[in-house]
C-alpha cells in the first residue's frame, strides 16, 4: 500500500524530441511541493526525430520516468493506450508531449476530481493559440463525427485530462482494434467534470494532424462507433425509390395523354448513371464496415512494443 496517491502522466511522443527535457522538468516542478507521488510514462510512437535514446537517458537519470518504444507508428491514440496499460497510478493524466498541455494543471485536476468525486476531469481548451486553419479543421472534425456518428463531443475537449484507476481499468477492458480516447471515456458512463484552460502554444514541433489525417480519423470513428451511415444508406434508397415511383406515375400520365412527341434518351442515361453511382456508394459504405469486421476477427494485437525501460520488460518485445 502506498502512503501517498500516485499520479501517472502518460505522454505519447511523436515529432517532439526537443520538448522532452522540458516536459520532464515541468512535470518534476509541478509535483515538487505536493503530497503526491508521480511517474512519467513516455511512449515513443516511432517519430521521425528518433527520440528513443533521449527517452532512455531521461529514464536513467530519474527512476520516476519510464519509456516504451513501439515497433512502428501506431498513431496517437494507440500510443496513449500503451501508456495507459503501463501506468501504475491511482490517477492517470494524459498530456501532449509538445507542452501545449501544462503539466502544472494536473494537480488542480486532481483536487477537482477528489472534491467533486468524479472519475475524470477533462480539460476544455478554451481559446487556442493554433492557426485559424488548425482550429477550423478541428471544429469541422467534431461536427462531422457528430452528424454521421451520433457522437456528441465538445470540439474544445481533447485527450488532456485526469482519469481514475477505475476508469482506466474499464478503458483497458475494451478490445476494439481502433480506439479514440474522448469517445471511449464517454462510453464508460462514469462521472466526469470539465476544467476550462486556455491552450498555450507548442514548445517545439508542429501538429501532425493535417486535414487529410483528420478526415481519415473521422471516418474511422464513424465506422467504429456508429452504424448511422448504414441507416442513412437505407433512408437514401427509400427516398430515391419514392421519387422514382412518383416520376414514373407522372411519365405514365404524360404518355397516356400523348404529350410525348420526340422520345429522348438523355434523362434515361442520367438516371442510370445517378442510380449506379448511388448503388456503388452504398456498397462502398458496406465495404467499410466489412473491412472493420475483417480487421476485428483476425484478432491481432493492437499494439506491439519493441523496448521498454519499465521493470522486467526491458528490451523484450511484447504485445497489448
Amino acid at each position: 500500500m502506498r502512503d501517498r496517491p500516485l499520479i501517472s502522466i502518460v505522454s505519447p511522443v511523436y515529432g517532439c524530441r526537443d520538448c522532452l527535457r522540458m516536459l520532464a522538468i515541468e512535470v518534476c516542478n509541478a509535483f515538487a511541493d505536493k503530497q503526491l507521488d508521480w511517474e512519467l510514462v513516455l511512449v515513443d510512437d516511432r517519430g521521425p526525430d528518433k527520440p528513443w535514446d533521449l527517452i532512455e537517458e531521461l529514464a536513467e537519470s530519474d527512476p520516476r520516468i519510464r519509456g516504451m518504444r513501439l515497433t512502428r507508428n501506431h498513431g496517437q491514440h494507440l500510443a496513449i493506450w500503451a501508456g495507459l496499460a503501463e501506468a501504475r497510478g491511482d490517477w492517470v493524466a494524459v498530456v501532449d508531449c509538445d507542452l501545449q498541455d501544462d503539466p502544472a494543471v494536473v494537480y488542480e485536476l486532481y483536487l477537482k476530481a477528489v472534491a467533486e468525486n468524479v472519475d475524470a476531469v477533462v480539460v476544455d481548451r478554451g481559446n487556442w493559440k493554433d492557426s485559424w486553419f488548425r482550429r477550423f479543421a478541428s471544429r469541422s472534425f467534431y461536427k462531422f463525427t457528430k452528424i454521421l456518428a451520433g457522437v456528441n463531443l465538445d470540439s474544445n475537449v481533447g485527450n488532456f485530462g485526469l482519469y481514475s484507476r477505475r476508469m482506466v481499468d474499464i478503458l483497458q477492458s475494451y478490445q476494439e482494434k481502433e480506439v479514440f480516447l474522448p469517445v471511449m471515456v464517454t462510453l464508460t458512463g462514469l462521472s466526469r467534470a470539465s476544467y476550462v484552460l486556455d491552450r498555450s502554444g507548442r514548445h517545439a514541433g508542429e501538429s501532425s494532424y493535417g486535414l487529410s489525417r483528420l478526415i481519415r480519423l473521422a471516418i474511422a470513428i464513424i465506422i467504429r462507433f456508429s452504424d448511422r451511415p448504414l441507416k442513412l444508406s437505407v433512408l437514401v434508397g427509400l427516398v430515391i425509390s419514392s421519387i422514382s415511383a412518383l416520376f414514373s406515375m407522372i411519365l405514365l400520365i404524360v404518355w397516356v395523354t400523348g404529350a410525348f412527341t420526340v422520345p429522348g434518351w438523355t434523362s434515361l442515361i442520367l438516371s442510370v448513371w445517378f442510380l449506379a453511382g448511388m448503388i456503388l456508394a452504398v456498397l462502398g459504405i458496406h465495404g467499410f464496415y466489412m473491412g472493420r469486421i475483417f480487421a476485428e476477427v483476425k484478432n491481432r494485437p493492437r499494439i506491439l512494443i519493441e523496448q521498454s525501460t519499465c521493470h522486467e520488460k526491458s528490451d523484450k518485445s511484447h504485445a497489448i
